[in-house]
């Protein structure tokens, strides 16, 4: 008989936590509505400066790129995209470890494009 009442117990215990964690959520979502709507236009600004081919023509021109992404895109999708690069330059058998390789290779990428590259390797 205590094994039932410790199973109802548990049972209730978990509908309890389980509702209470259904109203909270959708309570955020209808706070939240606004703050979404900000994350969904940072995230598409993100996305269209990640979607723009790199010009790896020159040192200056991908300095230039990387500025732009650093500024529009922000610091990490920055380092994403430089931590893809480098693991390409170490670990990519036709690059060999040749900056003019890895440049000619990559331009005309996309920087999602390139860490989807890298994600293949893996």
């Amino acid at each position: 008989m205590s094994k039932f009442a410790l199973t109802s117990a548990t049972a209730a215990m978990m509908s309890l936590f389980l509702v209470t964690a259904c109203a909270d959520e959708s309570a955020d979502k209808e706070s939240s509505s606004s703050a979404t709507s900000a994350a969904e236009q940072e995230a598409a600004s993100q996305n269209s400066v990640m979607d723009q081919p790199v010009d790896f023509s020159s040192a200056e021109n991908v300095e230039k790129s990387f500025a732009n992404i650093r500024q529009q895109a922000g610091d990490s999708s920055a380092k994403k995209l430089e931590n893809a690069m480098d693991y390409m330059m170490f670990y990519d058998l036709e690059v060999k470890r040749n900056k003019e390789v890895l440049n000619k290779k990559l331009d005309g990428k996309t920087p999602n494009e390139i860490i989807a590259m890298v994600k293949r390797f893996k």
